[in-house]
């Protein structure tokens, strides 16, 4: 495949990088999902299973600075993967099983975006 296979390549005269949007499969149900919510002391379910079929980014919104742990056990525990306030984890890859989460504190905020 050439450049000049895409509409908008850059030999083209208007020089654009050409973007290409893959829908999700027609009947899948997985057109793109946006989630937040809060954890506290206790272990809790962010992402249930089989939601995110291509990938998945968890986002640690906190402004007070707690400490979002996430894990595919349940309890998460705070040993387990450690997203600090404001990081963000990104699995490029569909998950099967649930995510997991706790905070270092109650209040801990997150966001999670997938397709």
């Amino acid at each position: 495949m050439s450049n000049s296979d895409f509409p908008n390549a850059q030999n083209q005269a208007a020089g654009a990088i050409p973007v290409w949007s893959a829908p999700a499969p027609v009947g899948s149900g997985h057109t793109g999902i946006s989630e937040s919510g809060t954890v506290g002391a206790s272990s809790a379910l962010i992402v249930a299973a089989a939601t995110f079929r291509s990938s998945m980014t968890v986002q640690n919104t906190s402004t007070n600075g707690n400490t979002l742990y996430i894990s595919f056990n349940n309890p998460a525990l705070t040993t387990d993967f450690a997203i600090a306030a404001g990081g963000a984890l990104t699995y490029p890859y569909g998950i099967a099983n649930a995510l997991y989460g706790i905070g270092s504190a109650a209040g801990t905020t997150f966001a999670v975006t997938g397709a």
